[in-house]
């Protein structure tokens, strides 16, 4: 009867366990490939529907509420501008801002003495002892999260600048919208 040797069976399991470090080791790093890819898909998808949809509203906007900063220097992290996808007018979208997440609300102007809150343009001066008064017509929807800083400049031709960050991955976004009727 033929029997292994102590020293051959040490070898045995000495290249065993290598081969085996070695699958573990590759499994664990493919592993951390995927999740790392997996969170740069996330972030980049969320910043392309941010921008798209954003894009898409501002480029059917009928006017801009306020005057926007023309220079990078000076943008701001908000957009107010009048819907031009509905037929009902004074009906004012707002993108904006908080914390981490870019959200998204529909507002209406009104003047303080007016029970019937009747909407009126953004600009509209009120009556004698009334005020300009706004009130939500749709609630402050998240739009994207992971946002680090949006940055929005410009009064034809609006630049809107998107940073996005998570598990220290960064992803940048920069558009200009050129808009249809104002």
């Amino acid at each position: 009867m033929k029997s292994f040797t102590l020293i051959e069976v040490l070898i045995t399991i000495t290249v065993f366990a290598l081969v085996g470090a070695g699958i573990y080791s590759s499994h664990i790093l493919s592993q951390k490939a995927y999740k790392e890819g997996e969170v740069s898909a996330e972030i980049t998808q969320n910043g392309r529907v941010i921008m798209e949809r954003m894009t898409r509203e501002i480029r059917q906007a009928k006017e801009l509420v306020g005057d926007f900063p023309e220079e990078e220097a000076d943008a701001v992290s908000e957009i107010a501008f009048e819907d031009g996808h509905i037929s009902q007018p004074y009906h004012y979208i707002h993108y904006f801002l908080s914390g981490s997440t870019v959200q998204r609300e529909v507002l209406g102007y009104y003047f303080s003495g007016d029970v019937g809150q009747t909407l009126v343009p953004w600009n509209s001066v009120p009556p004698l002892g009334q005020s300009l008064l706004s009130k939500n017509l749709e609630e402050a929807r998240v739009i994207g999260e992971w946002v680090k800083e949006l940055k929005i400049w410009g009064a034809r031709l609006i630049t809107i600048n998107l940073s996005l960050e998570k598990k220290q991955k960064a992803f940048f976004l920069e558009t200009k919208i050129l808009s249809r009727n104002f």
